[in-house]
C-alpha cells in the first residue's frame, strides 16, 4: 500500500468560488481533498500552493495529543512534544544563521526520532535542509559543503558537525519566519562521481503531497511506515495528524514484525528498500 496524505489546507475561498472536492468515507466520516476550486465563472483554478510546514504546525494545534511518532520499544512522542522540541531547536538554529535562503547540513543522528526532530526544525527556521552520508567517498561531501556553504551542521560523521545543540532554554511556540513556497525546502545529490544537485522548493513538495493523498487519503488513526524514501517525505503524514512508525536501527530486516507490533495501516517503500529487494 502507498502510504501518503491527506492535507488541512490552510488556504480560505473567496466568497464567489465554489470547492470541487474528492469525498472519502473510510473511518470517521468524510473527508475533503481540496484539489483545486470553480468560480462563479466556472473556470476551475488550482489551489494555491503552501509552505510544507504551515499545515503540520496547524495539525499540531488542532491535536496536540495525539501520536506523531511511534519509536522503537513501544515508546510514543505526541504531537504537542513534537512540535515544541522542534520550535526549540528551531530557535537556536535561526540564531546561528538559519532562516529562508539559507542551509543547513544534515548529518547522522543517533536516534531516529532525533532526525526527524532536526528535519522539523531546519524546516521551522525557513532553511533548506541538505543531507550529508558519512559514507560518501572521499571528497564528495566537502564539494557538497562547498557548493552549498550551511551556516551549520546537525548530526554526527561530519568534521564540525553539532551532535547536541542546545536548545532547552528557546521557546516551545512556532516561530516566525518569512518564507515562502518559492524558497528551498531541500538539496539533494544524486550518488556517485561529480553530484549534480536536485532543489527542491515548498511549492513543489506540496503539489506532489496533495497528488498523492487525493488518490491515498491518510488521516487520524492511520500508522505510517517509510522506508528508503527522501527525509522530506516523511512529513506527509504529519500534515494529516497520522503517526509515523520509525525502524528500529536494531531489527533492520524486520518488517514484518514491525508493521505487526505497532499496527501499521500504510507501508510506502522504495525499490530495493525492503531485504532481497
Amino acid at each position: 500500500m502507498a502510504a501518503v496524505v491527506r492535507e488541512d489546507v490552510r488556504w480560505e475561498a473567496p466568497p464567489d468560488v465554489e470547492r470541487e472536492s474528492r469525498r472519502d468515507g473510510r473511518r470517521g466520516g468524510p473527508r475533503d481533498v481540496l484539489l483545486a476550486v470553480r468560480t462563479a465563472a466556472g473556470q476551475v483554478r488550482p489551489n494555491p500552493p503552501t509552505t510544507v510546514i504551515g499545515p503540520i504546525e496547524a495539525q499540531a494545534a488542532r491535536t496536540p495529543d495525539a501520536p506523531a511518532l511511534l519509536l522503537a520499544g513501544g515508546a510514543v512522542v505526541r504531537y504537542r512534544e513534537l512540535n515544541a522540541s522542534a520550535n526549540r531547536l528551531a530557535r537556536a538554529l535561526t540564531a546561528r544563521g538559519a532562516r529562508p535562503g539559507a542551509v543547513v547540513g544534515l548529518g547522522e543522528l543517533r536516534q531516529p526520532g532525533l532526525l526527524l526532530t532536526a528535519l522539523l526544525a531546519v524546516v521551522k527556521s525557513g532553511a533548506a535542509y541538505l543531507p550529508l552520508d558519512p559514507a560518501d567517498a572521499p571528497g564528495r561531501r566537502e564539494r557538497l559543503l562547498a557548493e552549498n556553504a550551511p551556516v551549520c551542521v546537525l548530526g554526527e560523521g561530519v568534521p564540525g558537525a553539532l551532535a547536541d545543540l542546545a536548545a532547552d532554554g528557546e521557546l516551545a511556540t512556532d516561530p516566525p519566519r518569512a518564507l515562502t513556497p518559492q524558497h528551498l525546502l531541500c538539496v539533494g545529490y544524486g550518488p556517485g562521481g561529480r553530484p549534480a544537485a536536485v532543489r527542491l522548493t515548498h511549492g513543489e513538495a506540496d503539489r506532489r503531497v496533495r497528488e498523492l493523498q487525493a488518490a491515498h487519503p491518510l488521516g487520524p488513526g492511520d500508522r505510517v511506515l517509510q522506508l528508503g524514501l527522501p527525509l522530506w517525505e516523511f512529513l506527509w503524514p504529519l500534515r494529516t495528524g497520522a503517526a509515523v512508525v520509525l525502524a528500529d536501527p536494531q531489527r533492520p530486516g524486520d518488517v514484518a514484525g514491525l508493521v505487526r507490533e505497532r499496527g501499521v495501516t500504510a507501508l510506502r517503500v522504495a525499490p530495493g528498500a525492503l531485504p532481497g529487494g
